[in-house]
């Protein structure tokens, strides 16, 4: 596991204000779904099985009803828990087609930020509208939008961080123009989060990362602090372990322990852990301190706080898609996907998100020649294997009724492969050497 410290970057000093706009809507569809898989189900939702306008699906939410709500490249797809139906400029108030993000704010409001006409704000019945024309927002672009504790809401735009706190904005970019004289490293914002106390994390595009709170300013680039990645794709913050996680486009997986002012980085990359791609593009921590991660190439990998990986891709699970734009947490344990190509995705376990176990096995010898053995932990039950290599294409792959499999790894040569094994729920991989 790599182990990285960096020295910091503190710019401390005065404030700035505005407005708002608004309008309203219809929406219409039928569904039909897919399923695959043994105690896991896979339902895949696109173009064919629920009418999606594009299988391009940007990101995904659930608002307090319980209703899923799916952007996509040519409109907004809402999910009622039967039937999906599809708003677009043209049948309602959506402001723009080309959906990038969405969030639910504590009205149960849907904020929808496009790619070229602001955001909408629906709540159900009716669209209010912030763009340029109307608000301060300096851009119509709309990168993400995170709505915190207080309500206030964080938008990212190609020209700063805007902060709508319901009354007044605050605006950050890398101008002397900075709300209070905070000035940031760069202006392309990838996504926002806020934790309870106030602390606001700022991914950006070739600006570094950035920490944010009331009177000062942090960040940490490759060039003043060594940090992997002057891109971040995505932050999230574990409560329960009290870390903060961001996901990177090509340095992996970064965790950061401790403080957030000098708290230690450790980085996971395919070279020294179980992670499926070093291009990260979103990550989400769930109340049991697991990590999810998607990834552009390589679908999703899910890290235990045991220091273990599984990974789902197309090849080992109904995962339509290995580019993966967003993942959801549902609220009623069920973890939905949105896929660059392949629509949205749902898996839901036998039980609960809770139950998912993982499965234990050994894997020797390592290195090995022309045989490899596995051996798992579970008596009783079939179970399958399959060899993958680093950018996790299938190679081999097979099942057995007994806990002990001689594998031979016929074709395959020299170099490091990855070992899945699936027994019941459980899923585990490890990595093992060929050496000729």
């Amino acid at each position: 596991m790599g182990y990285m410290l960096f020295t910091r970057r503190i710019i401390r000093p005065q404030p700035q204000l505005v407005g708002r706009g608004r309008v309203r809507l219809c929406a219409a569809f039928c569904c039909l779904v897919s399923v695959s898989t043994n105690a896991q189900t896979w339902e895949v939702f696109d173009n064919v099985t629920a009418g999606f306008p594009s299988n391009n699906v940007s990101d995904i939410v659930e608002d307090s009803d319980g209703t899923i709500w799916a952007g996509t490249g040519f409109g907004l797809c809402r999910y009622d828990g039967s039937s999906w139906s599809v708003l677009q400029s043209d049948n309602s108030g959506l402001p723009g087609n080309s959906v990038k993000c969405l969030a639910v704010d504590s009205t149960n409001r849907l904020w929808v930020g496009t790619l070229l006409n602001g955001i909408g704000i629906y709540d159900g019945t009716s669209w209010d509208y912030l763009n340029t024309d109307n608000s301060p927002l300096p851009d119509n672009e709309i990168n993400c939008i995170t709505i915190d504790h207080r309500g206030w809401a964080w938008i990212g735009t190609y020209l700063g961080v805007a902060c709508y706190t319901g009354s007044d904005w605050r605006l950050y970019n890398s101008s002397d123009t900075s709300y209070g004289g905070l000035m940031m490293h760069g202006n392309v914002i990838e996504d926002i989060g806020v934790r309870e106390d106030g602390l606001v994390a700022i991914c950006t595009q070739n600006g570094g990362f950035h920490y944010l709170t009331d009177t000062s300013i942090f960040f940490l680039t490759t060039f003043d602090n060594q940090f992997p990645d002057n891109t971040q794709n995505s932050v999230a913050f574990d409560n329960v372990n009290d870390e903060r996680w961001l996901a990177t486009p090509s340095q992996g997986l970064l965790r950061q322990g401790g403080a957030w002012e000098n708290g230690p980085w450790f980085q996971y990359t395919t070279s020294n852990s179980m992670i499926p791609s070093n291009s990260v593009t979103c990550v989400v921590v769930d109340d049991l301190g697991r990590v999810w991660l998607g990834t552009l190439i390589a679908g999703i990998g899910v890290r235990d706080p045991n220091g273990s990986f599984i990974s789902y891709n197309t090849i080992n699970s109904g995962l339509p898609n290995n580019s993966i734009e967003s993942i959801l947490l549902a609220g009623d344990g069920s973890i939905w996907v949105a896929t660059g190509f392949g629509g949205a995705a749902r898996l839901t376990f036998q039980g609960s998100i809770k139950e998912f176990t993982q499965a234990d096995f050994d894997l020797f010898p390592n290195p090995c020649d022309g045989l490899v053995n596995i051996r798992v932990k579970e008596e009783g039950s079939d179970w399958s294997w399959s060899i993958s290599d680093s950018q996790g294409r299938s190679l081999l792959n097979g099942s057995a009724h007994h806990t002990d499999q001689q594998v031979e790894l016929t074709g395959l040569s020299s170099g490091i492969y990855v070992m899945n094994v699936t027994v019941g729920s459980g899923r585990m991989t490890r990595k093992f050497q060929i050496f000729h």
